[in-house]
């Protein structure tokens, strides 16, 4: 142990281990006077309640100890959470290859071999602090980037709603799973003039950050596009939107995939145009068709490099009569893609429309978006390795639609509407309990527009009964005051959600079945569910 030394000046806190006392002792003096803090333990088990009480830099243990030996005690130390971390070097006389083998098996970052020369003793230690430095730093820098992804996504999420849209022919809902914080899918649903309804999904190449970014450009630039250009028709916007992609992102390996669909109540027609994106679904009553209304894959991607001024025309454009009954499912190649866990294949085309037939059939499922992505999970399919988005738009049956109406904020208004839903549910065969929930639900929830909602004398609230077989569907729209309901439910506030100030809330929760409730483009949407059997059974 002798030698010229180097003078490399070391910090961190050392444990040292070592059944020899001056074995000990020589390596504390050696690492004191270059700046190491050392604590000693004679044995393994003073070893493992020093690691875990003192939180040591770095860990030499000597390999031959009585009882639990440098091997057991390496392995012991990596497997414990509190100290994984910490970099292990073994000190030992063992020069077999055997030897050294199982040292690194057990979890160690480097071997001394006795007699050690103190200068390699020196270095090989401080390169040991010095990576775990550079680990601890790089562990701070992912768990910053990892918080900002997380904010940047919580931001990116209430950029893009999922919140449903519901209106006298349609109901929309939409599922958005990011496969990272942030995600490279774009979708929404603009309301044109006119009646006319625009909804889109999109999905740029490749994932992160950068992606993440140009998807919030796209919903920025294509929502300006066409409230800009209300009367344009999908190639135009397409053709629009693509200049602009172009002129922002400077990169040819982004690009996005594009599906837009326009709906024009007077035609009672959806103009399509597609662009590179997966073909949509049209189901009805459970049946899959009309796929060969869009040629696979559609046009160009938005924004693919080496295209003209103009890739998409009008006479590209697909129309889709807009049938009632009839589920238009919008998607992104990530439910595609997916893989089995368990053979590896993909869930492709032929699965999903399968796997959609069976949840859009499902009266009960009611966020069918939400319950495609659930299903193809629940088939053993993982939607971890992409962005996965599903648009599910419904073009009601008038026979669903039992009552609609625009009613002023006015008690006996109410209550007359309250009756008369009841009665529509009497004389469609349903109990007298269901129907009398039905009634006290439209009661306490109308009384609280009338009096909470401070709309004005001339203003009114939409309603909508929708009966199924054995669902009865409410949907309440006024453009009121927020009710702030998530605030007073955290609160626990039961005595205001039981006053005037509120009290239909607590009784409405109690009745329905199933309550969703939402603040959209400045009115309050309130969706409620009866169901039929749970009534007639209780």
């Amino acid at each position: 142990m002798t030698g010229h030394v180097s003078e490399r000046s070391l910090a961190g806190r050392v444990l040292v281990v070592d059944d020899e006392r001056p074995n000990r002792l020589y390596l504390r003096k050696l690492l004191s006077a270059r700046g190491c803090e050392v604590i000693e333990a004679e044995n393994g088990p003073v070893a493992l309640e020093r690691a875990h009480g003192m939180r040591p830099d770095l860990i030499l243990v000597d390999v031959v100890m009585p009882g639990m030996d440098g091997f057991e005690l390496c392995g012991k130390l990596k497997s414990d959470p509190r100290c994984a971390e910490v970099p292990v070097v073994m000190v030992t006389a063992k020069t077999k290859i055997d030897d050294l083998a199982r040292a690194f098996e057990m979890g160690a970052l480097d071997y001394i071999r006795k007699p050690f020369n103190p200068r390699e003793l020196v270095l090989r230690v401080g390169n040991a602090l010095e990576l775990k430095r550079s680990n601890e730093s790089l562990q701070r820098w992912k768990t910053r980037v990892s918080n900002e992804l997380r904010l940047a996504g919580t931001i990116q999420r209430t950029f893009f709603s999922d919140k449903p849209f519901f209106s006298s022919s349609f109901e929309i809902r939409i599922a958005y799973q990011p496969c990272m914080d942030v995600g490279g899918d774009a979708f929404d649903i603009v309301e044109l003039p006119s009646g006319r309804l625009c909804v889109y999904v999109g999905d740029v190449s490749g994932h992160g950050v950068a992606p993440a970014m140009i998807s919030t450009y796209l919903k920025a630039s294509f929502g300006e596009l066409v409230r800009n250009m209300p009367d344009a028709g999908p190639a135009d916007l397409c053709n629009e939107l693509h200049a602009r992609f172009r002129q922002s992102v400077d990169a040819s390996s982004y690009y996005a995939t594009f599906f837009v669909a326009i709906h024009d109540p007077e035609t009672n027609v959806w103009r399509c145009m597609n662009c590179g994106h997966p073909s949509p679904l049209l189901v009805r009553d459970g049946k899959s068709g009309a796929a060969d209304l869009f040629e696979e894959g559609g046009g160009v991607p938005i924004g693919f490099p080496m295209l003209g001024d103009a890739p998409y025309r009008r006479e590209d454009e697909v129309a889709v009569q807009a049938e009632e009954g009839t589920y238009f499912v919008l998607y992104t190649d990530g439910i595609l893609e997916a893989r089995h866990e368990a053979s590896g294949e993909l869930c492709g085309r032929d699965s999903l429309r399968a796997l959609a037939g069976e949840v859009l059939a499902r009266e009960n499922e009611f966020n069918k978006a939400r319950g495609l992505l659930r299903e193809v999970q629940q088939r053993g399919y993982s939607l971890e390795g992409d962005d996965c988005t599903s648009v599910c738009i419904y073009m009601k049956r008038k026979r669903e639609v039992a009552l609609e109406r625009f009613s002023p904020p006015e008690l006996e208004e109410v209550s007359r509407l309250a009756a008369e839903t009841e009665g529509l549910l009497k004389d469609r065969g349903w109990s007298e309990d269901a129907a009398a929930s039905a009634r006290l639900l439209l009661m306490e929830h109308g009384a609280n527009i009338v009096y909470h909602s401070e709309l004005a004398e001339d203003e009114t609230f939409w309603v909508q009964i929708n009966l199924g077989d054995e669902v009865c569907r409410i949907v309440a729209i006024d453009r009121g005051r927020e009710w702030n309901i998530d605030r007073r439910s955290r609160r626990g506030d039961e005595e205001d959600m039981l006053a005037e100030g509120g009290r239909g809330l607590a009784i409405i929760d109690a009745v329905a079945d199933y309550v969703e409730r939402y603040r959209i483009n400045h009115s309050n949407v309130s969706f409620f569910v009866i169901r039929r059997e749970q009534r007639e059974t209780e």
